[in-house]
């Protein structure tokens, strides 16, 4: 094994990182023949969760431009995660990587074929540029975000962020119908549960006072069908409506009683049609058209919350 005299680095490390050069060299030659598109990511990363659609869209517009020559596509700037390559060009990555494996990590060997590619080495660095920036693209705002610590190489911590990358919230929009709305909970910057009842943002609480619900009262007469109630979010994962939450429906009046029998009421007249069982944070149901209801009044129940147990819920859907 050769001295590394531009990074000094140990032994041990020069052999890791010429094992990542042979490891991404071998996933690229196993795909060059069996797609259009190449795409590197990593098992320790938080993605958009729209990413997949975000990147066909802008390979689709970079093709159709006419001035564009793109050999690679930067969806991150760290590292080399979040790279996209047309698999008829791996090769020459391939080649570099195998080439000049023990003397640096392939996250900056990359960048030298585009120098090849892009620059005259006989003018200024500045001049390079625009050609630069029509092979090898930037993506802003970042889609991915490293989010690991213990690297693969022993003993190494690795606290590599990108701290322009905002990860945004699903929020999924829903039809629901007019409604008066009433909660005991208080919010974390304005993100109300108004405002995702009627599609606008996500619902993030933070106060409570230990026995709180949401209470949702129709304008009209609302035949209830099926609902979905989505909390937590990959960045906060334990944000979620806790166990023993439950459902609630208070009927319309002059309706048949008997099917309500199979429910449990509160002593406010409610009938409890739900229960959070497990920690998924979820609750969906198509209702049985056999148990189908008129209603005036939908209820959230959430009788343990807790001050340091928030909840983000992201999707609430009556319908």
């Amino acid at each position: 094994m050769k001295r590394d005299y531009v990074f000094n680095d140990s032994i041990q490390r020069i052999k890791w990182r010429r094992k990542q050069n042979y490891d991404v060299s071998y996933l690229m030659n196993y795909a060059k023949d069996r797609g259009v598109y190449y795409l590197q990511l990593e098992d320790d990363i938080l993605s958009q969760y729209n990413f997949v659609s975000e990147i066909f869209k802008f390979v689709q517009k970079s093709n159709n431009d006419l001035e564009s020559r793109w050999k690679m596509i930067e969806f991150s700037p760290l590292g080399f995660i979040g790279k996209l390559f047309r698999t008829k060009d791996l090769p020459i990555f391939i080649s570099m990587f195998l080439w000049f494996s023990e003397y640096k990590p392939l996250d900056l060997i990359h960048n030298y074929v585009f120098d090849i590619i892009a620059c005259d080495p006989s003018k200024n660095i500045k001049l390079c540029k625009p050609n630069l920036m029509k092979v090898k693209i930037e993506y802003k705002p970042s889609l991915f975000q490293h989010i690991g610590l213990k690297s693969s190489l022993k003993g190494k911590i690795q606290k590599l962020k990108d701290k322009k990358f905002v990860h945004k919230i699903p929020i999924k929009k829903h039809l629901n119908p007019d409604a008066t709305l009433s909660t005991s909970f208080k919010f974390y910057q304005g993100h109300t549960f108004n405002k995702l009842y009627f599609g606008i943002d996500y619902c993030w609480i933070n106060e409570g006072t230990g026995n709180d619900n949401i209470i949702i009262n129709f304008k009209e007469k609302f035949l209830l069908k099926g609902y979905i109630i989505k909390s937590g979010a990959s960045l906060h994962p334990e944000d979620k409506i806790p166990i023993n939450s439950t459902l609630e429906i208070q009927l319309f009046e002059n309706q048949n009683d008997s099917k309500s029998k199979n429910f449990p009421k509160t002593e406010d007249e409610y009938l409890q049609i739900d229960r959070m069982e497990s920690d998924s944070g979820e609750m969906i149901k198509n209702l049985n058209q056999s148990f189908l209801y008129h209603i005036k009044s939908f209820r959230l129940s959430i009788p343990n919350f807790k001050a340091n147990k928030w909840i983000l819920i992201y999707e609430f859907g009556v319908f």
